[in-house]
């Protein structure tokens, strides 16, 4: 059956790339075309925030959640974890060409599957070292992990999936915004009308030219495109609306529809996010605060109950 022989290699496949688009939506913002949100100010509102949920959609049906929740220790090192959670992820719709190369029938697989990252942050509030593994819920062993350690202006990055390991290094500057592949942004504080910048997309596994060279796959362009009406909760909130686009002089076609959205209150609170996957949109809505925490509760009560479960 294709599931049982190819369904590492497809969740392992699918992960990373997802991680490009991903990647390129908030890792590394240079300074090409103006100043980006500042990581610390990011890490602050984190700390103020520290318990976000999300319900996850795809083509208008609920698919997964996530969640965030963030603690400081009496060192001031500020530990910000993400649960990202699919109970049926459908590859079939997502990655349809690849999914009928493999011999996949049209109804296809709806993967369950789970993202947890944790990132370290040091008093300064600076990225020092993340951490994100890729699992079936309920498996004991990881199909996949990623480490990531920061040092003097280089990222050290460790893939490893079943016996295969794969190791580089990237550029990184301490002023840049990181989140793994699948977290969801929260919170943007700080944005005014026109604010744009330029975001470098790293691969975690790049071709051998882009190793060599250190140079990004691509370049992307980030601009608060002005205001726009969302509703959230049952209630119109006014939003900035940033817009993620191919570089201008990269895009055969004007019409080319964004790679990504956000809309952010004016407070920086990230309401929704969207992230273009195949021919549609992953979505993500943030859950209000009562939400949250009942997601969160119940997640703490499945996780007390499996560790009992497997010390019997």
């Amino acid at each position: 059956m294709i599931f049982s022989r190819w369904y590492a290699f497809v969740v392992v496949g699918f992960w990373l790339a997802t991680m490009g688009w991903l990647i390129h939506d908030k890792m590394l913002p240079s300074l090409l075309l103006g100043s980006p949100p500042k990581s610390q100010e990011i890490v602050d509102a984190y700390q103020q925030d520290r318990l976000v949920g999300w319900k996850i959609l795809w083509r208008e049906r609920e698919i997964g959640w996530a969640i965030s929740k963030t603690t400081v220790s009496d060192e001031q090192v500020t530990e910000l974890r993400h649960l990202v959670h699919f109970r049926e992820l459908p590859l079939h719709e997502i990655f349809p060409v690849v999914w009928q190369a493999l011999g996949g029938s049209t109804t296809g697989l709806k993967m369950r599957l789970e993202v947890e990252t944790t990132l370290f942050f040091d008093p300064l509030k600076r990225l020092s070292s993340f951490q994100t593994r890729l699992r079936t819920p309920g498996a004991t062993e990881s199909l996949a992990i990623v480490r990531g350690t920061v040092d003097k202006g280089q990222i050290q990055l460790v893939l490893q999936s079943g016996s295969f390991m794969y190791t580089t290094e990237l550029p990184f500057r301490n002023d840049a915004i990181l989140t793994d592949s699948f977290s969801p942004q929260a919170s943007l504080p700080g944005l005014r009308e026109g604010q744009q910048w330029t975001v470098e997309i790293y691969s975690p596994v790049p071709l051998p030219h882009q190793a060599v060279s250190g140079k990004p796959i691509d370049v992307i362009h980030a601009k608060v495109e002005g205001r726009d009406l969302i509703v959230w909760e049952g209630n119109r909130r006014p939003c900035w609306l940033v817009v993620y686009r191919n570089d201008p002089a990269q895009t055969v076609s004007t019409h080319a529809p964004p790679r990504g959205r956000l809309w952010v209150e004016p407070s920086g609170r990230v309401l929704q996010q969207e992230a273009k996957v195949g021919d549609s949109y992953l979505v993500l809505v943030r859950l209000g605060d009562a939400q949250a925490r009942t997601l969160a509760q119940r997640l703490e009560k499945a996780q007390a109950a499996e560790e009992g479960r497997s010390h019997d």
